[in-house]
């Protein structure tokens, strides 16, 4: 998938109420390949926003989010297609709506 398209995707996914669309895993009750993959990966990256808030898993499609609230919204979610995948793009996204109205540029 082009990052038009995943861009595309990810803006209507988060209109999405995540209570009606899917349900949502805590990490610790996720599949046990699955949950060793993310722990591992969250280990790896300890002082990340995701090891440190720990985001509910969740899938619509074939597409995994990593989200942190009662529903998906712009830099608390995470899109990807495994779910390492969802986790590095909500590291990449966190806060992200209050770093762009102070005016500066995300990393």
């Amino acid at each position: 998938m082009s990052g038009d398209a995943f861009a595309v995707l990810k803006s209507k996914v988060q209109r999405i109420d995540v209570s009606l669309e899917m349900t949502s895993l805590a990490i610790e009750e996720l599949p046990t390949a699955i949950k060793e993959d993310v722990e591992e990966f969250l280990e790896s990256y300890p002082k990340s926003p995701a090891a440190r808030l720990r985001p509910r898993m969740g899938m619509i499609g074939d597409i995994w989010l990593a989200f942190v609230g009662p529903k998906l919204r712009k830099g608390a979610t995470g899109l990807g297609h495994t779910p390492r995948d969802a986790l590095k793009d909500f590291n990449r996204h966190f806060m992200e709506p209050v770093i762009s109205s102070n005016g500066s540029e995300p990393d």
